[in-house]
């Protein structure tokens, strides 16, 4: 049996609970302070709202892009080939039709 020195994680489930700690009291501070709670909720809905502008123009910057390279690439495709249920073979080693003719 091999013992693994376990130094490094416990410093760092310290440093979680700390965090834990810090987040704890923080909330705390926010609860208790007037005015803080507003301001920070009026800042997250700014927030969001230049996130979800940023995704949109995002999206229509592709969409425009994807326009003029759509009608330069072309479309591609096959001429002349059929394809059938009748071509499909099993994927196993033997097929149905070697059953039938007797060999396995």
């Amino acid at each position: 049996m091999k013992v693994a020195k376990t130094g490094k994680s416990a410093l760092g489930m310290v440093g979680i609970a700390a965090m834990v700690i810090i987040i704890i009291a923080a909330i705390a501070y926010i609860l208790i302070q007037p005015g803080v709670l507003e301001s920070l909720a009026s800042i997250l809905v700014i927030a969001i709202i230049v996130i979800v502008a940023a995704i949109v123009i995002v999206y229509l910057a592709m969409m425009i892009m994807a326009i003029p390279l759509y009608a330069i690439k072309g479309e591609q495709y096959q001429e002349g080939v059929d394809y059938s249920l009748k071509d499909v073979k099993p994927v196993k080693e033997s097929s149905s039709d070697d059953k039938q003719n007797g060999s396995s």
